[in-house]
């Protein structure tokens, strides 16, 4: 989604001329504002957009008719449009999570097979959350994680935690020259911990990248978070899909992200703008 970023300034020209939503109940878009100074903008071309929600009350988009050829499609194209859409929503979660809160750790967790079975998920599923209550509740820790499988099928996680934890120096340095660190708190397995550097936004997308990377939701879960977390604040505008691509000067790869929904017969387009200066 990097591929997608604008800068802010022109982001906040274009809501203060809009009026950043005064005036009406329900708005053409929806503003995310993060901590860093970053947002993202949801334009779509009917104000669906309401403070208590997604859509306005009592009231729903009207919907095309769909051609009778589409109308015949079969529940396995139906079932991968569903997954699809419910990756995407996680994704657009964990982003939310990770640039709202002070995470200082990328972490990999594997698991030991005397200790847990690596191919069960609900053994992996109880183990994990024991785990991590017992973190949240005794050391303050705040997480995002994802579950992915090896090749062979057994499971790992990658995500962020925050200061909460102890990480020992393990000796050995990434590509870049950076330490990495263990987590001897981590029971179930052994642990990779690099203290987040650089481009946070970056590592960010790569987390996400993750979810669904498989086709498929590990045990019914696209991610596992807790602690105290905050989320991004959130505004409403009445800008239109048209207003964001304005501030893309070439096609998709210059700013924005176009997509519709053909069943409810909406078109949205999505920006994210970065702040000036990135984290260090």
């Amino acid at each position: 989604m990097d591929d997608f970023e604008k800068n802010p300034m022109s982001v906040s020209a274009l809501l203060a001329r809009s009026g950043s939503g005064r005036g009406g109940l329900c708005h053409t878009a929806r503003v995310k504002t993060y901590p860093d100074g970053s947002m993202e903008l949801l334009a779509c071309d009917q104000a669906i957009f309401h403070a208590q929600g997604w859509e306005r009350a009592g009231e729903r988009p009207k919907r095309r008719r769909r051609p009778s050829a589409a109308q015949e499609d079969d529940a396995g194209t139906q079932d991968r449009e569903s997954v699809e859409r419910s990756m995407r929503r996680a994704r657009a979660q964990v982003r939310d999570l990770a640039l709202a809160n002070p995470f200082r750790w990328f972490v990999t967790l594997t698991l030991d097979q005397t200790r847990v079975d690596r191919y069960d998920m609900a053994a992996i599923t109880r183990r994990l959350n024991t785990w991590l209550d017992n973190q949240v509740r005794r050391r303050g820790l705040a997480y995002v994680l994802v579950p992915e499988r090896h090749k062979d099928g057994a499971i790992h996680f990658h995500g962020f935690f925050n200061d909460a934890v102890q990480a020992v120096d393990s000796g050995h340095r990434d590509k870049g020259g950076h330490p990495i660190y263990n987590l001897p708190g981590w029971t179930l397995g052994y642990t990779t911990a690099i203290e987040l550097y650089g481009d946070y936004h970056a590592a960010v997308g790569y987390v996400c990248k993750y979810i669904g990377k498989q086709g498929e939701k590990p045990g019914g879960r696209w991610y596992y978070s807790g602690g105290a977390l905050r989320r991004p604040e959130v505004s409403f505008a009445d800008v239109s899909p048209r207003d964001l691509e304005a501030l893309a000067d070439q096609g998709p790869e210059d700013g924005i992200y176009r997509f519709d929904v053909p069943a409810a017969g909406l078109s949205f387009a999505l920006l994210r703008a970065r702040p000036e200066q990135e984290r260090g």
